[in-house]
This record gives C-alpha cells, structure tokens and sequence, in this order.
C-alpha cells in the first residue's frame, strides 16, 4: 500500500515539479563551465601580450595612470595574478544593478589600457537569473526565487520516493539496478533507463539540492552553519583597525623592513625601487587626513601590497586588495599557486603604519568543517572535486531533460492505457 502512495506522489511531483527541474537543469549545466568558456571568447581581455624586457608596472603606477583616464572613477578593489600574461581587474563604483558589486575594468598591467569589455557576461548573467530565479522581474523575484526552491525540495522527495518504489529491485539486483538494455522497447525500456540512470545520479542530486536550499532560506542557511558549528560571516565588514593603546605585536608578526629597522625609502629584497614617499605625520588610530590626495591614497596601497608581497613570498596565483573606506588597515584575499578550487581563498590584513601583520588566515589550515562552509559554492557545481566532479555535476544537470521528458512519457502511456482498460471495461 505504501508503495503505491510512494509511486503516486512521485508521478505527481514529477509532473508539477518537472518542468522547473528541466529549467534548472538546463541552466545549470550551461553555467558549469562559464569561466572556461568566458576565457574562451574572451582571450583578448583576459589575457596581454608581454613584451621581452618590459616589466609590470607598480600597483600605485597602474591606479594614477588608471584614474588619470577614468577621474570621476571610484575605485573599490584591484585584482592581480603573478601570471606574466594575465590582466588586472580594477573595480569602480556601479550604479543601479552594479551598485553592490562594482563594475569590473580589465586593464593591461604593463600599459595600464583598458581592455574590451566582456563579451558573453550578460548571457551567463541572464542564464544564472533564470537558474536562481527563473529571471523573474525585481518586483516579483522572491516568487521565482520560491518557485525554484520549492522545486528543489521537490526533487529531493522525488528521489526518496524513487529509492522506495523500485527498492525490490535495488536489493535483491543492486549491480543490475544500474543498467538497462537497448533491445527492450516502449514502455519497459523507457521505465528501466529513467530508474538506472537515475541511480547513477542520485548522490550529485542530493549534493546540488542540499547545497542549492543554501540561497533559498534565510533558516536553511542559519541552520547549516549551525549544525557545522562554524561562525556566520557578516557580508562586507569593515576591518576592525587596531586600537592606539593595544600592545605591538610579536617580532615575527613584524614585516622584515620593521625589524631591521631599514631607513625610509629604501626597497625590499626583490621589490622595485620606488620614489621616497616623504614623511607621514602621525594618524591617531590609523586615520587619514582630510583632503588626502589620490596620489598619496595609491602610495599607502603600493606599500601595502609591498607589505603583503614580503608575508607570503609571492607564493600566490591571484590576489584581490579591497581598499578600506579610512584607515591604515588593508585586507587581501588571495588564492595559492595551487588552489584547492576558486574558493579556497586565503585571508591577510596589514598595518601600513606600524607594518604589522594583524591576520593571516589559510584556507588549508582551516579545520573541515570551515572548510565546508566556505566552499558551499564548489560543491554545488562539482568543482570542489576537481574537474571530475565538475564534468559528473554537468552531466548531471543536463540529464535532468531526460527525466523530465521520460516521466512525461511514462505518465502518458501509462494515462492512455488506464484510459483504454476502463473502456474496454465499458464494452
């Protein structure tokens, strides 16, 4: 009796639900390798071409020749890689839809040019609305974003009540539950390739489902970091900046410069040489004077990324400085040459003024469940195991079309043969 309650209510979701799922799905594997595909088409932006014997110039040199062309920019954040052939992101201030995350110019870092902007990005912006919330309108937004959501529990339903419609057949054949033959036809050959191939992905279902309700409720989230026993992180928080009365730090939390005590002016080891910068008057706690000048504002972001070159040995493949609103406090997220995934981001906060490192968090130091949470993303595309994983999700999500197409196929044939026994019952 359970069984048929199961089979019911699985036609049912598959109906109602499948569609959705179909959408999703699709969007989902078209989104699984857009930052290949963006480089792809994209090469001109992405990447510069290096002249023998030219070096890059220095970040304060890049940010005035920047601003020199763009005065009325107001520049968040600058992204650079150690890559030779890789170009730099300058983000500026947005308006509108680019409020909150900025608009991102690709600059040539030998040149400073601005490179052509990206070709495909409201495509894929286009395709991950529709995937999240089937890019319904702002005013209406919440009910797509629902929709999906709804849909996505939906799918986790589906598979349980999958697992116990054809549980027979996973115990006493499990190997077999996993294969169909080509030479059954009609109904019994869609019905054994729609429960097998489902099978094979049930474990990347659940993940992408699980995963997925992490943008969907507020309480799902909450939950999650809960029962992980990890910190919520609060989005876009200022550094704190150090107290004037706080003890300094230990000799080994001190940049080289500050422990030998080298003269102003003079450069690191295996840092270019760079025009005095003349004496700074002392800030309080850290705090700019009014009226600073962009010149002056570039040259405390020079010495911070000097800062951060001299702490992690330029053993990185990208890093992003977000510049601080005031203060002498500046923070870097930055990848390792060989990265776990994209996300696996490591974090360090620098003192310009007392050439303190105030925190340096790896990503690989991180306990697992840290870990876990700040790779929710990764997971739910595969990319946290690799490119196996990310291949498997996006295969994953384009066979979500045949599951739609062959439940509405098996719920046809099956509503026409009911149809025709009750008539012959009639007869």
């Amino acid at each position: 009796m359970h069984k048929t309650i199961w089979f019911k209510i699985h036609w049912f979701l598959g109906i109602t639900a499948g569609i959705i799922l179909l959408i999703v799905g699709a969007t989902g594997a078209i989104l699984s390798f857009e930052k290949e595909i963006m480089k792809a088409i994209n090469s001109d932006t992405y990447y510069v071409k290096v002249i023998e014997g030219q070096d890059k110039l220095t970040t304060k040199e890049l940010l005035e020749k920047f601003q020199a062309s763009s005065p009325k920019a107001k520049i968040n954040s600058i992204s650079f890689s150690l890559d030779a052939t890789s170009s730099t992101v300058i983000n500026i201030a947005g308006e509108g839809e680019n409020a909150r995350r900025g608009i991102s110019k690709y600059v040539n870092p030998y040149t400073a040019e601005v490179l052509p902007d990206l070709v495909g990005k409201d495509f894929f912006g286009f395709i991950l609305r529709l995937h999240r919330w089937l890019a319904f309108p702002q005013e209406i937004r919440e009910v797509g974003k629902q929709t999906v959501a709804i849909s996505t529990i939906s799918l986790i339903v589906l598979i349980i009540s999958a697992l116990v419609i054809y549980w027979g057949r996973i115990k006493h054949a499990f190997f077999k539950s996993f294969t169909f033959k080509f030479k059954h036809h009609g109904r019994a050959f869609l019905s054994t390739m729609h429960s097998a191939v489902g099978m094979w992905v049930i474990p990347l279902y659940l993940l992408a489902s699980l995963t997925g309700l992490f943008w969907s409720y507020e309480w799902y989230n909450n939950a999650l970091y809960k029962i992980a026993g990890v910190e919520k992180p609060q989005r876009m928080q200022q550094p704190q900046q150090p107290q004037a009365q706080k003890e300094p730090k230990s000799e080994q939390q001190k940049a080289p410069e500050q422990r030998e005590r080298k003269p102003e002016g003079e450069k690191a080891e295996g840092q270019r040489e760079r025009k005095p910068e003349g004496q700074r008057g002392e800030r309080g706690q850290g705090q700019r004077p009014q009226g600073e000048s962009s010149s002056s504002k570039f040259a405390d972001i020079q010495k911070a990324v000097e800062m951060f070159n001299i702490f992690v040995q330029r053993d990185y493949s990208n890093v992003t400085l977000r510049f601080p609103q005031k203060g002498t406090v500046y923070s870097f997220s930055y990848l390792d040459t060989d990265p776990a995934h994209y996300r696996a981001r490591n974090t360090l906060e620098v003192d310009i003024n007392s050439w303190q490192l105030l925190k340096h968090e790896r990503y690989n130091d991180l306990p697992l469940n840290e870990r876990l949470m700040k790779s929710i993303l990764p997971l739910h595309t595969g990319e946290y195991f690799g490119l196996i994983g990310q291949t498997l999700m996006f295969i994953a999500s384009a066979l979500m079309a045949l599951f739609t197409i062959t439940g509405f196929m098996l719920y046809i044939n099956r509503h026409k043969k009911k149809k025709s026994k009750i008539e012959q019952q009639k007869v």
